[in-house]
């Protein structure tokens, strides 16, 4: 977040730029995580979480934009690789992060969007569930977990 000093008036801007993080994993595979403004609320966000892993640069580029080319069914009719708790592992890694850097009042969704959705699902509800903040909410029917960061309140 940056501040913008005026002569009367302090203004806070936020940076709605989106976030990626990149793994090579064994075999040439890619795996990348992304977090990105999914909906404006008032002058905040929520964000989203994305998680993708392929051979090609080219096909998980193509599936984060949402293109509808071949490569794109692809990658979303077919799981890839045999690293599934590196891939795990990273991915939560790089949520805490963000989660510590991410401001006060915006939220992050966590969609479970894999080929085997609901396996996705069960694994990272064990790992909220066990050893996350419990300010996670899950929810069950669209199989997707929740995060709100509240601002915190100062007493003068």
């Amino acid at each position: 977040m940056k501040s913008i000093l005026g002569p009367l008036s302090v203004k806070r801007t936020r940076s709605k730029k989106k976030k990626i993080k990149t793994l090579i994993l064994p075999d040439g595979y890619l795996c990348r995580i992304r977090l990105v403004p999914w909906i404006p609320v008032e002058d905040r966000y929520v964000w989203l979480v994305s998680l993708a892993v392929s051979k090609s640069n080219r096909q998980i580029n193509d599936w984060m934009n949402k293109r509808k080319n071949r490569r794109t069914r692809l990658l979303s009719q077919k799981m890839t690789g045999k690293v599934g708790p590196l891939v795990q592992s990273f991915a939560v890694n790089q949520l805490r992060k963000w989660v510590d850097e991410h401001p006060e009042g915006d939220s992050i969704t966590f969609k479970c969007e894999s080929v085997e959705a609901e396996k996705q699902f069960r694994i990272w509800k064990l790992y909220f569930a066990r050893k996350c903040n419990p300010k996670w909410t899950v929810i069950e029917e669209d199989l997707a977990f929740y995060f709100y960061k509240y601002k915190t309140l100062k007493y003068k």
